[in-house]
């Protein structure tokens, strides 16, 4: 059986892979703002230690949290070209920013969209054809002729399961996606200059296994920063930014760690996931309900996922993950953001309008 969370951690320690100081409660404790900044308890020295995050939207995102009721919640946000966390945010009994709750669910798409564009198997405009698999994948899916077709740029913005299965068993293998997986932050830990948990990542060797695993149907389970890295690793054209919360400072230097997506790759899964906000999966979230756009004509690349489950080792508390990954401008990104919310069986609101209003918040603040 494969450690997690926290366990394998500890493990890592004691085999002497990590240092022990490194087990003093990953992630981030005790934030306040003062003054128009932010400190908190990072890491084993228990003293309180000053963040780059900015004030205004770390206050915003702890509104949004604490309005959604979801028992565990977090966002957390980051200037794309430099990698400054500028908002972290927790809600429940830990911080779970760092913590790898929620399956990947659909945004496991975003590891097998790329690593299809790096096998030059498709292209954005490519047509792919495929039959049901709304809400599971069986072998009919995968050996069906197809009834219905589409390009693959809309199957990733509308979250076409089929198409992912049937393009992964036919094209990939469970190495191809651990491997992506790794280079964009769903395996392992993120580069950043804080002790965090690692995602984690489970890939069967079976072909239905795999194909459902490739679709995001239990694919492992991903923590907030993780995402939020996958994006920002889109939005820098492919680059590996190393993110910083400490705030040393001065404006933080951009430190890129090698490459998870070639550049081509990058700036085609930047023009798919546009169509996730104008027609796709989160189209709804990003119109007001007088029917106008929110952040009017502004590109806004995003991704969704939502799946039903329950917390791990606690099978008597079933939630409802959902998950916002964005970035914005698509065009010219300033900011990525993650929200993940495990809601209960009843819930108030969904990651993509939460993360909607933190990205409203962000660019009505640039304005003034």
């Amino acid at each position: 059986m494969r450690p997690h969370g926290l366990f394998a951690l500890v493990l890592a320690a004691l085999l002497g892979l990590i240092p022990v100081r490194a087990l003093a409660a990953p992630g981030v404790r005790a934030l306040r703002i003062r003054n128009d900044a932010a400190f908190a308890v990072v890491g084993a020295s228990g003293k309180q230690v000053k963040l780059t995050v900015d004030p205004e939207l770390q206050r915003a995102a702890e509104r949004l949290l604490e309005r959604s009721g979801a028992p565990e919640a977090a966002i957390v946000a980051s200037d794309v070209r430099t990698g400054r966390i500028l908002a972290w945010a927790s809600r429940g009994d830990r911080d779970y920013v760092v913590t790898p709750l929620a399956p990947s669910a659909s945004l496991f798409k975003l590891v097998t969209a790329s690593a299809l564009l790096e096998e030059n198997k498709v292209t954005p405009a490519s047509t792919v054809c495929y039959t049901g698999g709304e809400r599971s994948i069986t072998q009919r899916e995968l050996s069906a002729k197809g009834a219905t077709c589409t390009s693959f740029g809309d199957a990733l913005g509308y979250s076409i399961n089929a198409v992912f299965s049937r393009l992964a068993d036919k094209h990939l293998s469970a190495s191809d996606l651990r491997r992506k997986a790794h280079d964009l932050g769903f395996a392992g830990r993120v580069p950043i200059d804080i002790p965090v948990l690692a995602s984690e990542v489970e890939i069967p060797e079976d072909e239905l296994g795999f194909a459902r695993a490739a679709a995001g149907f239990w694919s492992g389970r991903l923590t907030p920063l993780g995402a939020l890295f996958a994006m920002q690793t889109i939005a820098n054209d492919g680059e590996r930014v190393k993110l910083s919360l400490l705030d040393r400072g001065g404006e933080p230097l951009r430190v890129v760690e090698g490459r998870g997506l070639g550049g081509r790759e990058a700036r085609m899964m930047r023009q798919m996931l546009q169509i996730t906000t104008r027609r796709g999966t989160c189209a709804k979230a990003f119109r007001k309900p007088d029917g106008t756009r929110a952040l009017g004509t502004m590109p806004v690349a995003a991704k969704t996922g939502t799946l039903v489950g329950t917390i791990p080792g606690q099978k008597g508390k079933p939630r409802m993950f959902s998950w916002f990954a964005s970035f914005a401008p698509a065009d010219r990104p300033q900011i990525a953001v993650a929200v993940m919310l495990s809601n209960g069986v009843k819930w108030r609101t969904k990651a993509n309008l939460v993360g909607r209003e933190l990205l409203e918040t962000y660019f009505a603040a640039r304005k003034k």
